[in-house]
């Protein structure tokens, strides 16, 4: 599961981790939730690019965009065979880039988050795939969805599934338009080590999707 994460490397970072033909002007974001704008890179034969992308992903054949609420995530184990994302996954994935996401524990205070960041590297490699849906007026949105996995140890207590982690290697291989095998892909879609992610309690200001900037970052504290 992934409901909300952080986005909070700049222009000139994403272009150098992705090696990106072009990118967008950014701004850190450190509370991302479903329906609102992501990040999201994307390749074709030119090269590979920033994009904005809504969170949650539409099909194209959707009737409106309040299906998109329901599928922020997509199972990687069932995501070349569900009618919602299998084009997409052959045909329409994208990276998303992740310095950070969250996850909540039950306390006698309330709901605690806890931040996960990469121990190796500025941001984690989300895999994703995304999609084009127009309205009745031709105006085009474009959305996308992130692929979980079996939970890892270090994830288990606070969820049973968790994002997929590709590698830089494994992120060039999911960004081959080239490439559209299921028997090719489906190998990069595993659980990461426990070693690739670290966790620490952070302010119960992240509970409020309105709170986004560096406090959310900041360490529980007691009285919280």
């Amino acid at each position: 599961m992934c409901g909300r994460f952080a986005q909070t490397l700049s222009s000139d970072e994403l272009v150098e981790m992705f090696s990106l033909i072009t990118t967008l002007d950014v701004q850190a974001r450190f509370n991302l939730a479903p329906t609102q704008p992501v990040i999201g890179i994307r390749a074709d034969q030119n090269g590979r690019s920033a994009h904005m992308l809504r969170w949650g992903l539409v099909p194209s054949w959707s009737r409106d965009l309040k299906s998109g609420a329901k599928m922020i995530n997509a199972r990687s184990e069932t995501v070349f065979e569900k009618r919602s994302f299998a084009h997409a996954a052959r045909h329409q994935r994208c990276v998303i880039p992740a310095c950070g996401f969250y996850e909540w524990r039950d306390t006698p205070a309330g709901k605690m988050p806890t931040l996960f960041t990469p121990t190796d590297g500025p941001a984690f490699r989300f895999a994703g795939l995304w999609s084009a849906w127009a309205d009745d007026d031709g105006t085009v949105v474009y959305t996308t969805t992130i692929l979980t996995t079996e939970a890892n140890p270090v994830m288990a207590p606070f969820h049973h599934r968790m994002p997929v982690f590709l590698t830089a290697e494994g992120s060039d291989m999911w960004l081959n338009p080239e490439i559209s095998s299921p028997n090719a892909l489906r190998p990069l879609l595993r659980t990461a080590p426990p070693e690739s992610v670290q966790l620490r309690p952070v302010s119960k200001r992240v509970n409020n999707v309105r709170n986004d900037d560096t406090l959310c970052w900041e360490n529980a504290t007691s009285h919280e």
